[in-house]
């Protein structure tokens, strides 16, 4: 199988008729009804400022240098790109090795097909950075990848993520070791000790080994939350619980790990039991990441799982993070995605209301400042709603 560089070389990104042009401005400039700023705050009368892919400026009612391309949007509100920490888009199927347990060197960038309709898919739900994992039937399933979902191809791939580890039921089977949680944990013993003890080892799993990094580590119950808890402070390394719904019913385990966690995917139909915990998590001072776990569930699920956290009892402000800031945090290009500030990458979403608002519809999608989406229909002014 080729490598993921040689995948990416070879991918055509297909845009809708009269967006290329938007696309290959170097400089081009923005004027939109409002915008939301790295707090997730609402600014009125905005203007962003594209350079070479980067943002240059936004704000409101800022002067435009002349001769630059201005495009209006007065009617529309600009969101950040929205960022999945987890999914396995172009690889459903293709992330499991059934003979081992660990695959601490395999790459998630070589399992996935950049040319998928998958990222289609996502761009059309906003989603414009994700983290491509491993499957979750191996005890250590490899390297991560992030990149975004459209875009130039040379500005695809943003690099390596965390490692992913699982805890949950499918990583253990009477065909292999480890068979249970607890052979598991012992096995990860083992081989944490070996890594430090060769201090020349700068795997990826060496690396989260000595508390130098950070590792998703996938559970199924809340049983194994705790043990978590116990085990990372047993060994001093990081883990970012994945999947821990019930985490609201281990708060103090939570806590104690000192990590951001990841959940979702949520649904309309889910019980208060799952649905509560992002709220409480912030409430305690635990950040959260929302994940659609594409395409095993739609893209729009990500967006979908904000607004019902909202109802949650999270707020507006901390919605947006768990969709922006701190899955970019996790995923380590914070500097990059997940805002919209000066010297991010011109990665963003124009809707036709308030971003959490689900009557907005997804207009346009940029990334690094080309039009990578427009939606169908033409852009419709929006109800009079708070952003």
């Amino acid at each position: 199988m080729r490598n993921w560089q040689q995948q990416l070389a070879c991918v055509v990104v297909v845009v809708a008729a009269g967006i290329g042009a938007a696309g290959a401005q170097e400089r081009l400039a923005i004027r939109a009804g409002a915008y939301l700023d790295a707090e997730g705050k609402r600014v009125d009368n905005a203007v962003l400022i594209i350079n070479k892919g980067k943002i240059e400026d936004i704000g409101s009612d800022l002067s435009i240098p002349t001769g630059v391309t201005v495009l209006d949007r007065s009617h529309a509100v600009l969101g950040p790109g929205l960022v999945d920490p987890h999914v396995s888009l172009g690889a459903m199927g293709r992330t499991a090795e059934a003979a081992d347990a660990v695959e601490r060197d395999a790459d998630a960038a070589a399992l996935f097909n950049p040319n998928h309709a998958d990222f289609e898919k996502a761009l059309r739900a906003g989603v414009t950075t994700v983290v491509l994992a491993p499957s979750e039937t191996h005890l250590v399933g490899g390297v991560t990848a992030v990149v975004k979902t459209g875009g130039d191809n040379a500005g695809r791939m943003l690099g390596a993520g965390p490692m992913k580890l699982s805890l949950a039921q499918t990583a253990f089977n009477m065909s292999r070791t480890p068979t249970s949680l607890q052979g598991g944990l012992a096995e990860l013993r083992s081989m944490i000790a070996e890594a430090k003890d060769n201090r020349a080892d700068d795997s990826a799993f060496a690396k989260w080994a000595r508390g130098e990094s950070a590792a998703l580590v996938e559970l199924s119950d809340a049983a194994g939350l705790t043990a978590l808890a116990e085990f990372a402070k047993e060994q001093g390394v990081k883990c970012i619980t994945l999947h821990g719904n019930l985490a609201a019913e281990r708060l103090d385990a939570v806590t104690r790990l000192g990590q951001p966690v990841v959940l979702g995917t949520y649904e309309f139909s889910d019980p208060r039991r799952y649905t509560r915990a992002p709220a409480m998590l912030m409430d305690a001072g635990v950040p959260v990441a929302l994940t659609s776990n594409a395409p095993q569930y739609a893209a729009d699920w990500l967006r979908i799982g904000a607004v019902i956290e909202m109802q949650q009892g999270m707020s507006r402000t901390d919605a947006l993070k768990s969709v922006t800031t701190t899955p970019a945090t996790i995923a380590g290009v914070a500097d990059r995605v997940g805002a919209l500030a000066k010297g991010m990458d011109a990665d963003f979403v124009v809707y036709s209301g308030a971003p959490l608002d689900l009557r907005s519809r997804i207009l346009e999608v940029f990334i690094n400042g080309q039009r990578v989406y427009v939606a169908d229909e033409p852009p419709a002014k929006p109800e009079d709603d708070d952003a």
